[in-house]
């Protein structure tokens, strides 16, 4: 049976430890109680480690975890900051990235995709209540697709992909409109996605179950026969 690489949860060169930052910080004399609370929330962190070394991001840099954290008051949301976790990886020329998983499920966590360049940080979210699963540059790096997946049971893995344009860290733009292509870039996760392969700078070639009916059932059927697939490719401007 092909195994459908949207069970891939975290990549052997990822992890881990988010945190606040000095906590030794003298503010007691400050009777303010706001300009303390400020104080704090500058000196909060996230953490990842990558190659041995750790990268240390201020969390008021990271606009949608930070207004995620808001909603908490100052213990609950220093207990949140420690339950947030990273995923690290790094382009061919040295780019460094971390998906940086929050608010979890038992699996499905909702993320944001941070990158540090020339020591610039910047961050883009990507699809809520999902799991990371894979990511692909393609060969000039300017392009990013990002594999996310939803479990539907312990049978069936349904997927999303969300192209990254990584000069401005936004959501890039496609040329294609049809229903396969909306399906396969939307927040529906309907359709498994088996790979993801660059044809060229522009092209990005998607292979899927080759089934016109994508119901729980139907999956766990191809899964158990004969796996045929088929592919579509997703043209970015």
């Amino acid at each position: 049976m092909k195994k459908i690489f949207g069970f891939i949860f975290a990549l052997s060169m990822t992890v881990l430890t988010v945190g606040c930052g000095d906590s030794s910080l003298n503010i007691s004399s400050n009777s303010n109680g706001t300009q303390v609370q400020n104080v704090q929330k500058e000196a909060e962190q996230l953490t990842f480690s990558l190659d041995s070394k750790e990268y240390p991001i201020p969390i008021q840099k990271v606009d949608s975890i930070n207004k995620y954290l808001e909603q908490f008051d100052q213990s609950d949301r220093e207990t949140e900051i420690k339950r947030i976790q990273a995923t690290a990886f790094t382009s061919n020329s040295g780019i460094i990235y971390g998906d940086f998983q929050y608010s979890c499920g038992t699996k499905l966590c909702n993320h944001t995709l941070v990158q540090i360049k020339n020591d610039e940080v910047k961050s883009v979210p990507l699809h809520s209540g999902s799991i990371f699963s894979d990511h692909v540059f393609s060969p000039n790096e300017k392009n990013l697709a990002i594999l996310l997946g939803k479990n539907e049971g312990t049978d069936v893995v349904r997927n999303s992909v969300m192209i990254i344009n990584t000069e401005s860290l936004t959501l890039a733009e496609l040329n294609d409109a049809s229903d396969i292509v909306n399906k396969l870039t939307s927040t529906d996760f309907s359709i498994p996605i088996l790979s993801l392969n660059w044809e060229n700078v522009t092209t990005l070639k998607i292979t899927i179950p080759d089934l016109t009916d994508y119901s729980f059932e139907t999956l766990k059927q191809w899964q158990q026969k004969e796996n045929k697939t088929k592919e579509v490719t997703l043209h970015i401007k």
